[in-house]
């Protein structure tokens, strides 16, 4: 085995120290450093595409880290997503903080999420979580406001506990397989089938790591913690640990307890169906941008495990590429707050008249907003339309019937801030000043998201769909 298959991890772990000797400097204007830290990650991220373009598949430490197609696939979303989130906010003030520290956090953020992609045991899974989830709680604290650190309170606490039960079920299917690699565990259940106690163990790590992807009934923190951290913060919350996170439940669920799919698949559909409903029904109420973008995320996320309460390879790579397209639209729906917020506010009545302020940024918050909803011909139409076709190929038609009509429904929440910026009069003239970094990424992922609508046939024949 070559060292160069840990290509992307090392170069995360480089811009993370980069990142580290700058903030012992003490001063706190370094605009360059975003770029410098951008341009770590698309490194990462040209390293991790050779390893899926090559069709590298390798394991380490006695099977305990995996490189293969599904760990370089999500971390392609993550590590475009962060330089994204770098560049965007190489020229935005980050609250409270330095710079080096802000950079500093996502990048030991992003190595865990990279690590949880390719974890292979539960050892390793439980570390890369934690060192994704532990950065998160002070991003969340950085504004240094009461709403702020109430947000990153409720983060770590919940946080805590999620992965206090995580350890518990962990410990759990330890004890009854005799082994902690997900190989082993498969091997294990495939010879002595399932057992009461390990029906709970099963639970409880769905448990800890339906925390980590804010799914239903586990989804309490995500409103809370995308409304109070710093703008730049919640735009990569929403994509960077949730990238893990479902990495990790692939590798755990379909790898380690594939044998037992019959009892957790179940699981995963009334999730989902409890995370669309929750999610979409909670959003209508809502009257600021971030907390129904929070909502928003819940319920996308009821519809990423679609791809696993329906068991098969076809659902699975489904999951894949919605999740990619979702990143896109609500990474650019973030930093649309970032962009406008200094000049607006974050209450959706203050965007109202936006078009005639802003009205590429008018422009390209519709395309996130449509996309999320899944109106042709966007990238987020082409996602659900292969998630909800998974689901009537797998037999369950009642699921994807309840897909769409939350699609519908959410609808009524996105369509209300379109209408705020189109139809309703501005409540001031002022044009919105946007530093061109962030024009830039915005407009790059308009792009991206009205491309991979109308010619997705790279990205479906990569995932083999």
């Amino acid at each position: 085995m070559s060292w160069s298959v840990f290509a992307p991890e090392i170069i995360v772990f480089a811009v993370a120290l980069i990142a580290l000797l700058i903030e012992l400097d003490r001063d706190v204007k370094r605009p360059w450093l975003g770029y410098v830290i951008g341009m770590g990650f698309i490194g990462a991220l040209v390293a991790d595409a050779v390893l899926l373009g090559a069709g590298v598949t390798e394991t380490a430490f006695n099977g305990g880290y995996r490189i293969d197609a599904l760990a370089a696939a999500f971390k392609a979303i993550l590590l475009a997503a962060s330089a994204l989130v770098a560049i965007a906010t190489a020229r935005v003030s980050i609250a409270g903080a330095k710079r080096g520290e802000f950079y500093l956090l996502l990048s030991l953020s992003v190595l865990g999420a990279t690590m949880m992609a390719s974890a292979g045991d539960l050892l390793v899974l439980f570390l890369s979580l934690e060192l994704t989830v532990l950065p998160s709680y002070a991003l969340v604290a950085l504004k240094r406001d009461g709403r702020s650190t109430e947000a990153a309170l409720k983060y770590f606490l919940l946080g805590m506990v999620a992965s206090a039960i995580f350890i518990y079920g962990a410990s759990l299917t330890f004890g009854l397989t005799g082994s902690i690699s997900f190989t082993d565990i498969a091997a294990s259940l495939s010879r002595t089938g399932m057992s009461p106690a390990l029906v709970i163990g099963i639970i409880t790590l769905l448990a800890g790591l339906g925390f980590k992807i804010a799914a239903v009934p586990f989804h309490f923190w995500a409103p809370d913690v995308y409304e109070g951290a710093d703008v730049p913060v919640a735009s990569y919350l929403a994509v960077g640990p949730k990238a893990g996170g479902f990495a990790a439940i692939i590798r755990l669920f379909v790898v380690a307890l594939g044998p037992a799919a019959t009892t957790w698949a179940p699981l995963f559909a009334i999730i989902a169906v409890g995370s669309m409903l929750v999610g979409n029904l909670a959003a209508l109420s809502q009257t600021t941008v971030r907390r129904l973008l929070g909502y928003s995320s819940i319920a996308h996320t009821g519809y990423l495990l679609v791809g696993l309460a329906v068991v098969s390879g076809y659902a699975r790579t489904s999951l894949i590429f919605y999740f990619l397209v979702y990143s896109a639209a609500v990474l650019g729906a973030f930093l649309i707050v970032l962009a406008a917020a200094p000049t607006v506010g974050e209450s959706i009545e203050g965007f109202a008249g936006l078009s005639k302020r802003a009205p590429g940024l008018s422009f390209a918050m519709a395309v996130f907003l449509f996309s999320l909803v899944g109106l042709p011909p966007l990238a987020g139409f082409i996602g659900k339309f292969y998630l909800f076709s998974s689901a009537v190929r797998g037999g369950m038609v009642w699921l994807a019937v309840v897909g769409v009509v939350n699609s519908v429904i959410s609808f009524g929440y996105y369509s209300n801030i379109i209408r705020q910026m189109y139809l309703v009069k501005p409540v001031a003239s002022s044009e919105v000043s946007v530093p061109w970094p962030l024009k830039a990424t915005i407009y790059f992922l308009v792009a991206a998201i009205a491309v991979i609508g109308i010619y997705p046939s790279a990205i479906l024949t990569m995932l083999n769909l």
